[in-house]
């Protein structure tokens, strides 16, 4: 039998006024196309056909120059078994075309059933509007992966107010534009027009340990003058940053922060004067609000504490000092999670979040947390609707947090989720006879250098294994449902994971035309 190769990898406040809605039909943002949410979320993207003819020219070209440079005709030298070039043909790389981004991959993976059972057999029922999202960080592929679970309304719903959770994705977008014009957060923030009672001139770093820390409103209105509307929603909030969807156009004292009045940043003894930029656009967020989802709140601080363990396309191109005072401010406030999260552990936790409440509606909290008895990590992300004031709101939240901790530290199995990483895997798929109605059996042909086994999964649901002295290796998955899903596949040697791919894959015939 083959050896299970990922043992590791798959075991795996304040009162503000906005309201976050369902964003089906909100209008895209100029910069950028806005994704189509919930279920359109892994629909419309080009087909990818198995023989593709660009991808076999191309990857059959590269083979051919590679075998050229291997050394002339006649020169006495045979290739070595078990490595790439020993007399294999190239294969097609059907992986190399249009692939879904992060969070889709996670819609396709995300676990609906095991968190919604722990609460039945703990007898408890969630609000109809309570939203809940968490995962396991597990050991990867040259960095963590995750194993994802999302129970009530779910980790992309957006029916809730979040408040001041949103503060974190301001302060960064903020250091983000100072970034562009040459500044860090040391850089010293001065506005033509402050109001009042904004006191004196103070570095952007102390403005957002303020926003985060303490929950200011003042200051995350500050960190959005800064950040300024539009480019905030075009530049940052993207895909690319992990914010696909979301939306910050509200003010939390009132005074508004559409247009944000001339600035002079100063850091040493450079000194740069900002016109006054007006915002000009409308995101779609009804009644100018904030719209977001615990997902991507949660991906803010995914990035920021993980910044030194994930790939460096995940990572917020932060100053080091910007980012340990961040990462301080993240770690240093009082979550609604500590008490549960102390009981799950038996001793207190290390807890780096963002919590947000708004009375007589939401009280939320998202963050990382930490096991200091056993160094086991999860997300947690969390929107209840009030349970009668804060006091019994957040004890709520702090109950929900010891049973979702609870049942994670027990769980086994799982499918984990990762980027693309170590030892790259070239994949062919081929139909493997006839089809049967709406499934179909396909053989994958994968290149995995160094490799001894490899694993293959389709939307989280085993495909099958294959054993070999590598590089090459062949398996015939069971029939599979036609349509667009998500393959992954692992490649180990010694029972190590050494290789990781996933990417979206077509089973079956393509789609009819005009569908």
């Amino acid at each position: 039998m083959p050896t299970r190769l990922l043992a590791a990898v798959l075991l795996a406040g304040c009162a503000c006024a906005e309201r976050a809605a369902p964003r089906a039909d909100a209008p895209p943002a100029p910069a950028e196309a806005r994704a189509e949410l919930a279920d359109a979320a892994t629909a419309g993207l080009p087909d990818l056909a198995a023989d593709d003819d660009a991808a076999d020219r191309t990857v059959a070209k590269d083979a051919a120059e590679a075998a050229d440079e291997a050394g002339e005709p006649g020169d006495g030298d045979e290739p070595e078994e078990g490595t790439p070039d020993a007399g294999l043909p190239p294969l097609r790389d059907d992986l190399a075309g249009p692939d879904w981004r992060w969070d889709q991959k996670v819609r396709r993976l995300i676990d609906r059933t095991t968190l919604p059972a722990a609460l039945r057999a703990a007898g408890r029922t969630l609000p109809e509007t309570a939203a809940l999202y968490a995962a396991r960080i597990v050991p990867g592929v040259d960095g963590p992966a995750y194993v994802l679970y999302e129970a009530g309304s779910g980790a992309f719903n957006r029916d809730f107010w979040p408040a001041s959770t949103v503060k974190v994705l301001a302060a960064l977008a903020a250091l983000d534009f100072v970034r562009t014009l040459g500044f860090t957060g040391a850089a010293q923030v001065a506005f033509d027009s402050a109001p009042a009672d904004a006191g004196a001139p103070d570095t952007l770093r102390t403005i957002i340990d303020r926003a985060i820390r303490v929950s200011s409103n003042d200051d995350y209105d500050l960190t959005m003058l800064v950040a300024g509307l539009d480019r905030l929603n075009d530049e940052f909030l993207t895909a690319a940053n992990g914010f696909p969807t979301t939306i910050l156009e509200r003010s939390y004292t009132g005074r508004g922060v559409r247009d944000s009045p001339a600035l002079t940043l100063t850091e040493g003894a450079r000194s740069v004067r900002l016109s006054a930029r007006r915002g000009k656009a409308d995101f779609g967020c009804p009644d100018h609000g904030n719209c977001a989802d615990l997902f991507e709140l949660t991906e803010a601080v995914r990035r920021v504490m993980l910044a030194g363990e994930i790939p460096a396309a995940e990572r917020f191109p932060l100053d080091p000092a910007d980012l340990a005072e961040m990462q301080d401010a993240l770690c240093g406030g009082e979550s609604s999670f500590a008490e549960g999260a102390r009981r799950a552990f038996g001793t207190a936790a290390r807890i780096c979040h963002k919590t947000g409440s708004v009375h007589d509606r939401d009280y939320l909290d998202h963050g990382l947390l930490e096991d200091p008895a056993t160094g086991a990590r999860y997300l947690l992300a969390a929107s209840l609707p009030d349970q009668g004031g804060s006091t019994g709101t957040r004890a709520a939240l702090s109950d929900l947090a010891e049973l979702v901790l609870d049942t994670l530290a027990r769980a086994s199995g799982g499918h984990a989720l990762q980027p693309d990483a170590g030892t790259p895997l070239v994949v062919q798929l081929d139909p493997a006879g006839t089809r049967r109605g709406t499934r179909s059996r396909v053989v994958l042909t994968i290149d995995a250098p160094g490799a001894d086994e490899v694993e293959a999964w389709v939307d989280g649901q085993s495909a099958g294994s294959a054993e070999s002295a590598g590089p090459r290796f062949t398996l015939e998955t069971r029939a599979l449902p036609n349509g667009d899903r998500l393959l992954v596949v692992v490649a180990s040697r010694a029972g190590t994971a050494i290789g990781y791919r996933s990417h979206r894959v077509r089973i079956g015939p393509p789609p009819a035309a005009g569908r």
